[in-house]
């Protein structure tokens, strides 16, 4: 039986120390309701809960405290939570990870690219690591790419739309139509970053993207909630093409790789699903990683300050630097002496991250102690082996990568 909310009055507004509260509010969490209104705090807390009872399967006693903290304001659900909580489009299983405020990848496939782009349009926080253990695993650019957009956003009637990307390939001639859907945003961008090594061409590969399938700006996101604002998807695929064109003839570095996700994330940014919330993480000595941003601004002979126009679609994600064996006190200093002066320059002793990620292992100091000892010695796998031989080979791996999954806690 699904357990019903009853509320008995109605909560406090919000403070009024918090004078940003209510535009936040109505800006980021309050829904449109049927009646075309927006949701009141009451009514985003009871779809919250409602959705947290029939997740959890909580008992009365745990509703009336998630209850009576959330309307006084002293503990919420995630952002995510506020705004997907309790609605149809989260009870289906393709958009379960919306439900999540940040996601890692391994970037070692075309599909790891299309996947970054899903999550990020469907609110997530967007984790690359980067590593070239799984970037060189891309294969080789081949290809160049000559890309063309036609057609004009919205010019098909909304009963004629595809709202999946149909793909049609006539000797070198390909023609893209972009699926009016975050899937059909999503398939575009892949297929087009797919053509770059796809084996079956012969010299140029001149591609047509049509978007007239696409909504308009303004128009209503279904389910997600919110209007469609395309501005920037006509420009991707020629962004895209760009990168990937510079790299013909050997495989992509880590920054453009990281260039091709966050040229997706620009686009998604000025769709209004979110804010720009990515993580880079690059090896330690990735000296292209290490300093990808640095002098992003810069100045012309009048003086004029600007953005590098190759490396703009940086801004779109923190990049950190991920140390293998414990860093040095002076690779410290010099990361924050960085920070300080840049805001870039993070980084990340793995061996805690995973260590971290792995309490449930470690639950002692000194288990702990002796495992970043072996960490720091390259034997962590075997450390782990030895004193845990029921894990099997996938979980021993997945364990070991866990420090793309929390690089924000070190």
């Amino acid at each position: 039986m699904v357990q019903k909310l009853e509320r008995k009055r109605q909560s406090a507004g919000f403070p009024e120390t918090a004078p940003a509260a209510n535009p936040v509010f109505f800006r980021t969490y309050s829904r449109r309701t049927k009646a075309g209104l927006r949701e009141t705090w009451d009514e985003v807390c009871d779809r919250t809960l409602q959705g947290l009872i029939e997740l959890g399967k909580l008992a009365r006693e745990e509703v009336a405290i998630l209850d009576r903290m959330q309307r006084n304001l002293k503990a919420m659900p995630s952002g995510r939570w506020l705004w997907v909580g309790g609605t149809d489009w989260i009870r289906k299983p393709k958009n379960f990870s919306g439900a999540y405020n940040c996601t890692s990848t391994n970037l070692e496939n075309w599909s790891a690219f299309g996947l970054m782009m899903d999550l990020a349009m469907m609110g997530c926080g967007t984790g690359a690591v980067l590593e070239a253990q799984y970037i060189n695993q891309l294969p080789p650019i081949r290809n160049h790419l000559k890309v063309s957009v036609q057609g004009e956003i919205g010019s098909t009637v909304k009963i004629e739309r595809r709202e999946y990307t149909q793909t049609h390939i006539e000797g070198n001639k390909v023609t893209i139509y972009v699926g009016d859907s975050r899937e059909g945003w999503v398939e575009s961008y892949q297929t087009l970053l797919e053509l770059s090594t796809n084996e079956g061409f012969s010299g140029d590969v001149e591609v047509l993207v049509d978007i007239s399938d696409v909504r308009k700006a303004g128009e209503t996101l279904n389910g997600f909630g919110g209007v469609a604002n395309p501005v920037k998807l006509p420009g991707l695929y020629q962004r895209c093409a760009s990168i990937l064109n510079k790299a013909k003839g050997r495989q992509l570095t880590s920054v453009e790789c990281c260039l091709l996700i966050d040229e997706g994330a620009v686009t998604i940014v000025a769709g209004n699903i979110r804010r720009s919330a990515g993580m880079r993480q690059f090896t330690a000595d990735d000296s292209l990683g290490a300093t990808a941003k640095d002098n992003l601004w810069q100045q012309d002979a009048e003086g004029n300050w600007r953005i590098d126009p190759e490396r703009d679609a940086l801004r779109m994600a923190n990049h950190t630097r991920v140390f293998h064996r414990k860093p040095t006190l002076e690779e410290c200093v010099d990361a924050v002496r960085k920070q300080y002066y840049s805001g870039e320059g993070a980084i990340q002793w793995a061996g805690e991250a995973v260590a971290r990620g792995n309490i449930d292992l470690l639950p002692t100091q000194a288990l702990k102690v002796d495992f970043l000892n072996a960490y720091n010695q390259g034997t962590a796998k075997q450390w782990l082996q030895e004193r845990y031989p029921q894990l099997d080979a996938k979980e021993l791996e997945h364990r070991l990568a866990r420090y793309g999954l929390n690089p924000c806690g070190n």
